[in-house]
């Protein structure tokens, strides 16, 4: 909050410079135990390579100008050391963390927000005209979110006085909501958008993943 009060006037979907230090997931994020229950559970499924994973990484291997017809190669993709603004074109699946009744600090400062997932492995042909085999050996996720306050959204009742906040006590405070910020910049010529991304939690595979791009 207190960047998005210094920043200059950006108003989503044009954002200012990206905060990629604030957010940490071992440190922070996976603190939280409803988030570490969906962590945990997309490590689980391996969503890096069910059916729509793999639409996407065909995508992804596309664009890079990976998959070439008539082209014989053994190529890496993928490089999860990179910061993670760069790698955020190339996910390739998420899981959204909705937030939860009680007020807590995931709440106040992310909302809703997304893990997306990103791999680094090798792609190479597989003996058959235009058919490649792709093969996953790291897997990275992060979270992905978006500062601002557009739109209608209630942000509860706010006490100064004791630095509370209260969802449903109409006396604990003064409400808030997100108008009550957009005026303030308004007034101000302040106030700037800004997306959140957090580090990039790494995973190798101790056997790698390998599908078949026809």
């Amino acid at each position: 909050m207190e960047s998005w009060f210094s920043s200059n006037v950006n108003v989503a979907p044009k954002y200012g410079f990206p905060d990629t230090t604030t957010i940490a997931m071992d440190s922070w994020v996976l603190t939280f135990p409803r988030a570490k229950i969906v962590y945990d559970q997309l490590i689980k499924d391996r969503i890096w390579q069910n059916e729509p994973a793999r639409l996407e990484i065909a995508k992804m291997l596309r664009k890079k100008k990976l998959l070439l017809p008539m082209m014989c190669f053994d190529l890496p993709f993928g490089d999860l050391s990179l910061p993670v603004q760069t790698q955020d074109d190339d996910y390739i699946n998420q899981r959204v963390l909705g937030m939860s009744s009680d007020l807590d600090d995931m709440n106040a400062a992310l909302g809703n927000f997304v893990f997306n997932v990103v791999i680094s492995g090798r792609v190479s042909c597989s003996g058959k005209d235009s058919v490649y085999r792709v093969e996953i050996k790291e897997v990275g996720v992060y979270v992905k979110d978006s500062y601002d306050f557009n739109g209608d959204q209630f942000l509860g009742y706010w006490d100064d006085s004791d630095n509370s906040v209260s969802m449903w006590n109409a006396l604990s405070g003064t409400g808030v909501s997100n108008q009550d910020f957009r005026d303030w910049r308004s007034q101000n010529g302040k106030g700037g958008d800004f997306r959140v991304f957090s580090d990039v939690k790494r995973t190798s595979l101790s056997l790698a993943d390998v599908f078949f791009i026809k």
